[in-house]
Protein backbone atom coordinates (compact mmCIF):
# COMPACT_ATOMS: atom_id res chain seq x y z
CA UNK A 1 0.00 0.00 0.00
CA UNK A 2 2.94 2.79 0.75
CA UNK A 3 4.64 1.77 -2.56
CA UNK A 4 1.48 2.69 -4.11
CA UNK A 5 0.74 6.03 -2.11
CA UNK A 6 4.30 6.79 -3.75
CA UNK A 7 3.45 5.99 -6.91
CA UNK A 8 0.72 8.10 -6.69
CA UNK A 9 2.33 10.64 -5.27
CA UNK A 10 4.60 11.14 -8.09
CA UNK A 11 1.25 12.18 -9.89
CA UNK A 12 -0.42 15.18 -7.13
CA UNK A 13 -2.47 12.14 -5.98
CA UNK A 14 -2.27 12.25 -2.21
CA UNK A 15 0.61 14.76 -2.08
CA UNK A 16 1.70 17.33 0.27
CA UNK A 17 -0.18 20.94 0.06
CA UNK A 18 0.88 24.17 0.69
CA UNK A 19 -1.31 26.82 2.06
CA UNK A 20 0.24 30.91 2.38
CA UNK A 21 -1.80 33.32 4.92
CA UNK A 22 -0.25 36.76 4.55
CA UNK A 23 -0.41 39.46 7.38
CA UNK A 24 -2.09 41.52 5.26
CA UNK A 25 -2.43 41.44 1.54
CA UNK A 26 -1.91 45.46 0.94
CA UNK A 27 1.99 46.70 0.90
CA UNK A 28 3.53 49.90 -0.44
CA UNK A 29 6.63 49.34 -2.33
CA UNK A 30 9.75 48.47 -0.34
CA UNK A 31 7.78 47.23 2.55
CA UNK A 32 7.67 44.38 4.52
CA UNK A 33 5.87 41.65 3.84
CA UNK A 34 5.00 39.24 6.85
CA UNK A 35 2.92 35.62 5.97
CA UNK A 36 3.30 32.33 6.93
CA UNK A 37 3.24 29.08 4.56
CA UNK A 38 1.27 26.38 6.14
CA UNK A 39 2.07 22.48 4.62
CA UNK A 40 0.07 19.85 5.31
CA UNK A 41 1.52 16.16 4.70
CA UNK A 42 -0.15 13.88 2.16
CA UNK A 43 0.13 9.85 2.53
CA UNK A 44 3.62 9.22 1.77
CA UNK A 45 6.96 11.04 3.73
CA UNK A 46 8.15 13.36 1.41
CA UNK A 47 11.32 15.10 1.15
CA UNK A 48 10.80 19.14 0.49
CA UNK A 49 14.27 20.58 -1.18
CA UNK A 50 13.45 23.80 -1.35
CA UNK A 51 10.05 26.40 -0.01
CA UNK A 52 10.48 29.49 -2.35
CA UNK A 53 8.19 32.40 -2.97
CA UNK A 54 7.86 33.84 -6.51
CA UNK A 55 6.51 38.04 -6.75
CA UNK A 56 4.77 37.55 -9.94
CA UNK A 57 3.90 40.74 -12.24
CA UNK A 58 0.83 39.47 -15.07
CA UNK A 59 0.79 42.08 -17.76
CA UNK A 60 -0.65 42.19 -21.79
CA UNK A 61 2.00 43.36 -24.63
CA UNK A 62 1.23 42.30 -28.09
CA UNK A 63 -1.78 40.98 -28.02
CA UNK A 64 -0.88 38.19 -25.32
CA UNK A 65 -0.07 37.59 -21.20
CA UNK A 66 3.00 37.39 -20.11
CA UNK A 67 3.87 36.06 -16.01
CA UNK A 68 7.01 38.05 -15.45
CA UNK A 69 8.89 37.03 -12.06
CA UNK A 70 10.30 40.22 -10.95
CA UNK A 71 12.22 38.32 -7.49
CA UNK A 72 12.33 35.02 -5.85
CA UNK A 73 12.58 34.22 -2.74
CA UNK A 74 13.91 30.90 -0.93
CA UNK A 75 12.38 30.59 2.53
CA UNK A 76 14.12 26.86 3.90
CA UNK A 77 16.49 24.45 3.67
CA UNK A 78 15.40 20.59 2.93
CA UNK A 79 12.48 19.23 5.50
CA UNK A 80 10.71 16.45 5.38
CA UNK A 81 6.99 16.33 5.92
CA UNK A 82 5.45 12.86 7.32
CA UNK A 83 1.75 11.84 5.94
CA UNK A 84 -0.91 14.26 7.86
CA UNK A 85 1.96 16.31 9.43
CA UNK A 86 1.48 19.63 9.49
CA UNK A 87 4.67 22.18 9.37
CA UNK A 88 4.36 26.36 9.69
CA UNK A 89 7.36 27.83 7.83
CA UNK A 90 7.04 31.84 9.26
CA UNK A 91 8.66 34.58 6.49
CA UNK A 92 9.73 37.84 5.74
CA UNK A 93 10.12 39.65 2.89
CA UNK A 94 10.98 43.33 1.07
CA UNK A 95 8.71 44.03 -1.63
CA UNK A 96 11.63 45.59 -4.47
CA UNK A 97 10.53 49.36 -4.43
CA UNK A 98 10.31 49.41 -7.85
CA UNK A 99 7.68 46.44 -7.72
CA UNK A 100 4.91 47.99 -9.97
CA UNK A 101 1.58 49.50 -8.19
CA UNK A 102 -1.39 47.40 -8.94
CA UNK A 103 -3.87 48.61 -11.67
CA UNK A 104 -7.02 47.08 -13.22
CA UNK A 105 -4.86 45.56 -16.13
CA UNK A 106 -1.64 44.82 -13.77
CA UNK A 107 -2.51 42.10 -11.27
CA UNK A 108 0.31 41.47 -9.08
CA UNK A 109 0.95 38.21 -6.41
CA UNK A 110 2.99 35.76 -4.29
CA UNK A 111 3.70 32.06 -5.87
CA UNK A 112 4.43 29.83 -2.93
CA UNK A 113 6.00 26.15 -3.97
CA UNK A 114 7.01 22.76 -2.66
CA UNK A 115 10.23 21.44 -4.82
CA UNK A 116 9.45 18.10 -4.02
CA UNK A 117 11.85 15.25 -6.17
CA UNK A 118 9.71 12.59 -8.11
CA UNK A 119 6.36 14.32 -7.56
CA UNK A 120 3.70 16.88 -8.72
CA UNK A 121 5.43 19.88 -6.76
CA UNK A 122 2.20 21.37 -5.42
CA UNK A 123 1.83 25.46 -5.01
CA UNK A 124 -0.03 28.64 -3.96
CA UNK A 125 -0.95 31.62 -5.51
CA UNK A 126 -2.11 34.53 -3.47
CA UNK A 127 -2.99 37.91 -4.64
CA UNK A 128 -1.13 41.32 -2.96
CA UNK A 129 -2.28 45.31 -3.92
CA UNK A 130 0.92 47.53 -4.01
CA UNK A 131 0.38 51.23 -3.24
CA UNK A 132 3.27 54.05 -3.68
CA UNK A 133 6.19 54.25 -1.64
CA UNK A 134 5.44 57.03 0.76
CA UNK A 135 8.18 59.41 -1.24
CA UNK A 136 6.04 58.84 -4.04
CA UNK A 137 2.62 59.10 -2.85
CA UNK A 138 3.88 62.72 -1.55
CA UNK A 139 5.15 63.40 -4.91
CA UNK A 140 1.82 62.16 -6.43
CA UNK A 141 0.17 65.01 -4.49
CA UNK A 142 2.28 67.54 -4.69
CA UNK A 143 1.87 67.30 -8.91
CA UNK A 144 -2.02 67.00 -7.79
CA UNK A 145 -1.61 70.38 -6.28
CA UNK A 146 0.24 72.30 -8.84
CA UNK A 147 -2.62 71.64 -11.18
CA UNK A 148 -2.48 68.15 -12.38
CA UNK A 149 -5.01 64.82 -12.45
CA UNK A 150 -3.71 61.66 -12.79
CA UNK A 151 -5.72 60.04 -15.53
CA UNK A 152 -4.29 56.76 -16.23
CA UNK A 153 -1.11 54.26 -15.39
CA UNK A 154 -0.11 52.23 -18.22
CA UNK A 155 2.81 49.68 -18.74
CA UNK A 156 5.78 51.00 -21.47
CA UNK A 157 8.18 48.68 -23.03
CA UNK A 158 11.91 49.47 -24.50
CA UNK A 159 11.50 53.17 -23.83
CA UNK A 160 12.80 53.81 -20.37
CA UNK A 161 15.69 52.20 -18.89
CA UNK A 162 14.50 49.30 -16.10
CA UNK A 163 15.92 46.00 -15.17
CA UNK A 164 12.38 44.84 -16.26
CA UNK A 165 10.91 44.34 -19.45
CA UNK A 166 8.61 47.37 -18.79
CA UNK A 167 8.10 50.18 -16.48
CA UNK A 168 4.97 52.43 -15.56
CA UNK A 169 4.25 55.14 -16.54
CA UNK A 170 1.75 58.26 -14.67
CA UNK A 171 0.04 60.23 -17.40
CA UNK A 172 -1.62 63.12 -15.91
CA UNK A 173 -3.96 66.13 -17.65
CA UNK A 174 -3.53 70.28 -16.62
CA UNK A 175 -5.96 71.84 -15.21
CA UNK A 176 -6.53 75.65 -14.86
CA UNK A 177 -3.58 77.87 -16.84
CA UNK A 178 -1.41 75.16 -17.33
CA UNK A 179 -4.34 73.39 -19.42
CA UNK A 180 -3.31 76.41 -22.66
CA UNK A 181 0.41 75.42 -22.26
CA UNK A 182 0.32 71.44 -22.03
CA UNK A 183 -2.19 68.68 -23.43
CA UNK A 184 -0.34 66.12 -21.60
CA UNK A 185 2.32 65.09 -19.05
CA UNK A 186 3.98 61.51 -18.69
CA UNK A 187 6.07 60.73 -15.52
CA UNK A 188 8.01 57.90 -14.73
CA UNK A 189 9.47 57.42 -11.42
CA UNK A 190 12.57 55.94 -9.85
CA UNK A 191 12.16 55.52 -6.05
CA UNK A 192 14.98 55.65 -3.90
CA UNK A 193 15.03 55.32 0.18
CA UNK A 194 16.77 59.08 -0.12
CA UNK A 195 16.14 60.51 -3.59
CA UNK A 196 14.33 60.13 -6.07
CA UNK A 197 14.58 60.33 -9.85
CA UNK A 198 11.51 62.11 -12.05
CA UNK A 199 11.92 61.38 -15.97
CA UNK A 200 9.14 63.98 -17.37
CA UNK A 201 7.65 64.21 -21.05
CA UNK A 202 5.40 67.53 -21.51
CA UNK A 203 3.26 67.61 -24.79
CA UNK A 204 3.14 71.63 -25.52
CA UNK A 205 -0.07 72.76 -26.51
CA UNK A 206 0.14 75.00 -30.05
CA UNK A 207 -0.59 78.04 -29.44
CA UNK A 208 0.89 79.85 -32.53
CA UNK A 209 2.11 78.96 -36.12
CA UNK A 210 5.43 78.04 -34.72
CA UNK A 211 3.46 75.56 -32.33
CA UNK A 212 1.23 74.37 -35.04
CA UNK A 213 4.24 73.56 -37.34
CA UNK A 214 6.17 71.86 -34.04
CA UNK A 215 2.97 69.45 -33.42
CA UNK A 216 2.72 68.70 -36.86
CA UNK A 217 6.50 67.40 -36.65
CA UNK A 218 6.05 65.82 -33.46
CA UNK A 219 8.63 68.20 -31.90
CA UNK A 220 6.12 69.71 -29.18
CA UNK A 221 7.56 66.89 -26.59
CA UNK A 222 9.91 68.11 -24.26
CA UNK A 223 11.39 65.11 -22.08
CA UNK A 224 13.04 66.50 -18.38
CA UNK A 225 14.96 64.80 -15.71
CA UNK A 226 14.33 66.33 -12.23
CA UNK A 227 15.97 65.03 -9.12
CA UNK A 228 14.10 64.71 -5.49
CA UNK A 229 15.94 64.93 -2.56
CA UNK A 230 15.30 63.57 1.32
CA UNK A 231 15.00 67.70 2.00
CA UNK A 232 12.72 68.77 -1.13
CA UNK A 233 10.34 66.40 0.62
CA UNK A 234 9.92 67.93 3.78
CA UNK A 235 7.59 70.60 4.56
CA UNK A 236 5.07 68.84 2.68
CA UNK A 237 6.79 68.35 -0.10
CA UNK A 238 7.49 72.45 -0.82
CA UNK A 239 10.78 71.72 -2.18
CA UNK A 240 9.26 69.10 -4.94
CA UNK A 241 6.42 71.73 -5.64
CA UNK A 242 8.87 74.67 -6.12
CA UNK A 243 11.22 72.49 -8.26
CA UNK A 244 8.22 71.33 -10.59
CA UNK A 245 6.50 74.26 -10.78
CA UNK A 246 9.74 76.14 -11.89
CA UNK A 247 10.85 72.87 -14.58
CA UNK A 248 7.30 72.73 -16.26
CA UNK A 249 6.51 76.59 -16.20
CA UNK A 250 10.28 76.82 -17.91
CA UNK A 251 9.41 74.14 -20.63
CA UNK A 252 5.86 75.13 -21.28
CA UNK A 253 6.78 78.07 -23.36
Amino acid sequence: MSMFNKVLARFGVGNATVDTRLKQTRHRQGSLIEGEVHIQGGQVDQVVDEIYLFLVVLYHHENSQHEYVMEEFRLSEVITIGPAESKVIPFEIQLPQDTPLTTSGCPIYLKTGLDIAMAVNPDDTDGIEVIPHHNLEQVLKVIERIGFQLVSIEFEFEKYFSRHPFIQVFRFEPSGDLSSKLNMMDAVFYVGEEEMEIILLLDRRATDLLGSLEEALDLDKRSLRLQVTKEDLENDGAGVEDKLFDLIDEHSE
